[in-house]
Order: C-alpha cells, then sequence, then structure tokens
C-alpha cells in the first residue's frame, strides 16, 4: 500500500511556454531577420484583443494532476521505506484564437517525466500516530512546436527540447490514521524551484515559482469484498515567478479511484482527477487578464501485486482522457508506475 504523492508540474508535462513579462515589439515587414517579430506580433495582438484561454502562467498547473490513486489513505508500517518509480508520458496541445478570428497560436507538446518518490516512516510518535517524510526527484524532457501569426496565413515556427533534473517536492510531515475500513493521510508539501527554467525560451521543465500545499488521502477499503473507493485531495499556494512577475492562482486539486482488487493480487478500476484554480492569476506579468484555469480527466487503470523474496511490490498502468479543460493546456497521459516496500 502507498502513501499519496506529490509531484507534476505537471508533469507535471509541461505545455505551452509563452512569455509576456516583456513588451513585444511591432513586426517590420518584408524582412526575414524579423520572424520572430511577426511571432510576437501575433502574441500583442492575442494579449490586446478579446484574450485568450490560458490560465497558470504557461498553461500548467503546479500539481499534476492524477498522481495519486490507489491506497491514497494508507501509510507504510513505522520504520519501513516504500520507493516509487513513476513513468509519464503525455501529449498536450494548445489552441488559442482572438475572439475576432484575426491570429492564432497553437503549440503541441511532448513531454516524458522519470519520477522518484520515496518516503520513510519513522518510529516517533506526533498526534496519536506515526511522523513519515518523502521527497519526490524527478528527471524531465520536453519538446515543444509553437506556431503564432495571422489565422489563415502560414505562422511562423519554433521549437524547443529541454532536459535535465525538474522541480523537486518535499514532504517534510505525513502522518496516518486507520478506523477499520476507512483509512486516513495528512500530509504537507512544498515545491522548490530547482528545475531548467528559462524565461526566453518557450519552454523549460522548472516552474520557477515555489509552493505550498496540505494534503488529505482517503481510503474506504471492504478487506472482504475488495473494493476500494480512494480520494487525494489539496489545495496548492503558489508564489510569484520573479524572472516574469506571474503569479499563478491558487488551486484546488482532487485524483480519484474506484478500484477492484481481485483474488490472484491484480487490481482493475476507474481513475480520475478534478482540478480547478480558486484564484485568478495576477501580477505585472500576467497581461492576458484574470484567468482561472479547470480540467478534468478519466481513464482506466489495472495493477498487479507480487511477491519478490520479503519485498512487495506493485506494478500499475493508466492511461487518462482529459476532457472539459478551461484556460490551460490539455493532453492524454500514459502512467506506469513501480512501487517497492522495505
Amino acid at each position: 500500500m502507498q502513501p499519496p504523492i506529490r509531484a507534476d508540474r505537471r508533469d507535471r508535462g509541461m505545455h505551452a511556454a509563452f512569455s509576456f513579462s516583456r513588451k513585444p515589439r511591432a513586426p517590420v515587414r518584408n524582412s526575414k531577420p524579423r520572424l520572430m517579430a511577426a511571432v510576437l506580433f501575433a502574441l500583442v495582438a492575442l494579449a490586446t484583443s478579446s484574450p485568450p484561454a490560458i490560465a497558470s502562467e504557461y498553461g500548467v498547473s503546479t500539481y499534476r494532476p492524477g498522481l495519486s490513486d490507489l491506497f491514497a489513505g494508507y501509510l507504510i508500517a513505522p520504520g519501513g521505506t516504500l520507493t516509487k518509480t513513476m513513468f509519464l508520458f503525455q501529449d498536450a496541445r494548445e489552441n488559442v484564437t482572438t475572439q475576432d478570428g484575426r491570429f492564432s497560436v497553437s503549440t503541441h507538446t511532448l513531454s516524458y517525466t522519470l519520477a522518484l518518490f520515496a518516503v520513510h516512516a519513522t518510529r516517533f510518535s506526533l498526534l496519536g500516530t506515526h511522523w513519515a517524510f518523502g521527497t519526490i526527484v524527478q528527471v524531465r524532457l520536453a519538446d515543444q512546436r509553437l506556431h503564432a501569426g495571422p489565422r489563415g496565413l502560414p505562422s511562423p515556427q519554433q521549437s524547443s527540447t529541454v532536459a535535465g533534473l525538474g522541480d523537486l517536492i518535499v514532504l517534510p510531515l505525513i502522518l496516518n490514521w486507520n478506523f477499520g475500513q476507512f483509512h486516513l493521510v495528512g500530509a504537507f508539501a512544498f515545491y522548490a524551484p530547482t528545475g531548467s527554467y528559462d524565461a526566453d525560451r518557450i519552454i523549460s521543465i522548472g516552474d520557477n515559482r515555489w509552493a505550498i500545499e496540505p494534503d488529505i488521502g482517503m481510503t474506504w477499503m471492504d478487506e472482504k469484498t475488495g473494493r476500494e473507493a480512494s480520494l487525494f485531495a489539496g489545495y496548492t499556494v503558489n508564489t510569484e515567478n520573479t524572472a516574469t512577475h506571474y503569479l499563478s492562482g491558487q488551486e484546488f486539486h482532487a485524483d480519484f479511484i474506484l478500484a477492484q482488487h481481485l483474488a490472484d493480487q491484480r487490481i482493475i478500476g476507474i481513475a480520475g482527477y478534478a482540478l480547478q484554480q480558486t484564484t485568478p492569476d495576477s501580477g505585472r506579468g500576467a497581461v492576458l487578464g484574470p484567468f482561472k484555469g479547470r480540467v478534468l480527466g478519466l481513464g482506466p487503470l489495472v495493477a498487479q501485486a507480487f511477491q519478490l523474496d520479503e519485498h512487495s511490490i506493485n506494478l500499475s498502468f493508466k492511461y487518462i482522457f482529459e476532457f472539459a479543460a478551461q484556460n490551460r493546456s490539455t493532453g492524454d497521459e500514459l502512467w506506469l508506475t513501480a512501487a517497492f516496500r522495505f
């Protein structure tokens, strides 16, 4: 069984990465060296006409929806350690057009994230349970193609590929309480801007902002029937990106799963999530306006648990389809997870 886990951004996958922190100049016609100016002209048009749909800086939330699923309300026994290796692939797109239809911006982003999550449950007693702590380290690769210009005409393309360490996620406090079939986890997490970031690139693998987040995980598990219902929810408070002076709004997120545990240690279920931005973007860099983002996701999950010597191993696979997105990038996701308990 596994505790709730936090991490990505995102991947957290990286999506449409535009920076409007600098005022672009108008393009000069009939000059090939002014290709970038044409892109900037389109972006200015998007900013000064009816605003396009994009919220949270770069159109990406701090919390990576879908990060938690099975056993969200459980924690390992005191003295134990859990490690999880997670692989996430996301194919995301963003299409933005001004209301008058004159200008458009479109992006296509492929991102790959390999994350290592480790949590250790100490024997130190706190609030009637045992204190645990954990961290998530990410290695990410993202590739993005961006087109921007007058709608209906050939538009210039920018492309960028970046790889390296992503933002570090630390959980200094994780607590767990068990009440028969009901299990509860409380946690506190913060994000450190350790990932590669450059405000002049169209994409980065770091957010360049700090964030704090209280979380709660709940699991109802019927050991006789093998039915499980789990929910993991949190509230993210972001700080300003000091490079762009952009303050992304606060976000509420909830991951959930309904699963059936079978006799041969297989698990089948439906996993999903919801993310809603509760306060608008602000700051000097939020020139497109005070938008709020939202997205829903749903898809199948299959898992297999088995023993290797004295160690318990859990492998899981899920494919999530995002829908009902508003003011953010969106795309389908493939998750592969291997969890080991020591």
